[in-house]
């Protein structure tokens, strides 16, 4: 599969120019808080821009650590991983710009802590308003919050034995309770 092929099947990461018009279509203020966790960005810094420019108020985790703090960590990429993931989980939001262990994690822990807003970027409908550069804002702007509309982390409906990730999906007829926890050990 090329690149072109990926891309258009939504199975490419969101580029920094793609967060930020997502974020713009969905409402974000310009004095939002944006935590971008993870490593390098394809292309380093400056790939960054075109989010830090909309929304000066970006940090990762060196810029909020004391300087020195993550130095004991740096060569434990667990432990780097475990901080993004503890900051991401106290967020307000969380939106991941391409689908891995942490985000499933992360949305099935949001989903069980009662649903906080998790948004899931529908790459595969997205693309083609992203590459039809006509589009007037306003219309752009009005199709993302129409195809994100069931994408906001709210409580989503199970029907039938569909196949889900658990980690993404808790089932919570499969959650511990106290009927099932006091005769699982006897």
């Amino acid at each position: 599969m090329t690149y072109h092929e990926r891309k258009l099947a939504g199975l490419c990461p969101l580029n920094a120019a793609e967060v930020t018009r997502l974020l713009k279509a969905l409402g974000a203020p310009k004095n939002a808080r944006i935590y971008w966790a993870g490593g390098q960005p394809l292309g380093g810094k400056e790939a960054l821009l075109p989010l830090i420019r909309e929304f000066p108020n970006f940090y990762n985790k060196e810029d909020i650590a004391l300087p020195g703090e993550l130095k004991p960590f740096a060569h434990r990429a667990s432990v780097m991983a475990a901080i993004d993931y503890i900051i991401c989980e106290k967020s307000d939001i969380f939106m991941p710009s391409h689908g891995g262990n942490m985000g499933h994690a992360l949305q099935g822990q949001r989903a069980y802590a009662g649903h906080k807003k998790y948004i899931t970027p529908n790459k595969r409908q997205m693309l083609p308003y992203f590459l039809n550069a006509p589009i007037p804002e306003s219309e752009f702007n009005r199709i993302m919050r129409d195809v994100h509309r069931d994408s906001l982390g709210q409580p989503d409906l199970k029907i039938g034995k569909l196949r889900r990730d658990v980690t993404k999906f808790p089932i919570p007829e499969c959650m511990c309770n106290s009927s099932n926890a006091a005769h699982s050990f006897s």
